[in-house]
């Protein structure tokens, strides 16, 4: 074997044979996820129903994102939406807080807890 990086690579045992492209397509390994906000009735799945009386919170939805204006602007519109396509709730408290959110990254986020 020469270490003579001049002469030509010989990539024929690397070709491809013509029955492997004769071969069906494996099915894609990628797969992709789409976020809907209520697109699911948890309501359903509740032992207790909301109620509109102004008091008595039974149910929190979370919320939370990364502190940029960017990520606040789109945590403002998650909760909006939410809100929107759940108009039977009625919101009773909102608790925030800064804490760590453990992802590929460690970073601070803003978590928002909408209490209905």
């Amino acid at each position: 074997m020469s270490l003579d990086d001049t002469l030509p690579l010989d990539l024929s045992e690397h070709a491809p044979t013509p029955s492997a492209s004769l071969q069906p397509e494996q099915a894609s390994k990628i797969r992709t996820f789409q976020q809907k906000l209520g697109s699911n009735k948890h309501e359903d799945t509740w032992n207790r129903t909301p109620n509109v009386t102004g008091t008595g919170a039974i149910h929190v939805k979370s919320f939370h994102c990364k502190l940029t204006g960017d990520s606040l602007t789109f945590l403002d519109q998650q909760i909006n939406e939410w809100l929107d396509a759940h108009p039977q709730y009625e919101v009773k408290m909102v608790t925030t807080g800064i804490g760590t959110w453990t992802g590929k990254l460690k970073e601070p986020n803003l978590i928002v807890n909408v209490w209905v």
